[in-house]
């Protein structure tokens, strides 16, 4: 094997990772009982842009949609409950008022999140999608307990097919 063709393979295997993380994904659920479906699009699992400490090191997320046949909504998944400061506490949910950039453009927005849930949901369901679909990253900021402000970025390509995909499951 030449150096080329030795320098090449190396940049390829380092590039894999880089291309898996630009997808998007897509998954159809049923519920037993009522036979109702729901469908979800996601975005590859990432680390925060800075690794936090512990116990946070290890922590993940991922930005979804979820539909169903009347209703489309925004989440962000963690693999462990996110332990956030700064919020405003109400009955059994915490309100979070924070900062998003969609590409170059920065907004103000308010999150939800269910006392000890691993999710945080989206207010405006509606104007994140249309965000979703018209960009190509999104950056979002959260303060940490421990940690102050921690920054997940997601990126967006592939989002518009999997979202078609998911509305064509939910339209069924």
């Amino acid at each position: 094997m030449n150096i080329k063709s030795s320098l090449f393979s190396g940049l390829f295997i380092l590039l894999l990772p880089v291309c898996s993380y630009a997808n998007w994904d897509s998954s159809v659920s049923e519920d037993e009982m009522t036979g109702k479906k729901s469908a979800y699009a996601s975005s590859s699992i990432t680390a925060p842009t800075e690794r936090m400490g512990f116990p946070y090191g290890k922590v993940k997320a991922w930005l979804g949609v979820g539909c169903d046949a009347n209703s489309e909504w925004t989440y962000i998944g963690f693999t462990s409950s996110p332990n956030l400061s700064n919020t405003d506490t109400k009955d059994g949910y915490s309100l979070i008022k924070t900062r998003i950039k969609w590409d170059e453009d920065v907004d103000n927005i308010t999150l939800s999140q269910d006392w000890g849930a691993k999710f945080i949901h989206f207010l405006d369901d509606g104007e994140t999608i249309k965000n979703i679909e018209k960009s190509n990253t999104v950056l979002l900021e959260l303060k940490w307990h421990g940690e102050g402000k921690t920054y997940f970025k997601f990126s967006l390509k592939g989002s518009s097919a999997a979202l078609n995909n998911i509305r064509s499951e939910c339209a069924k």
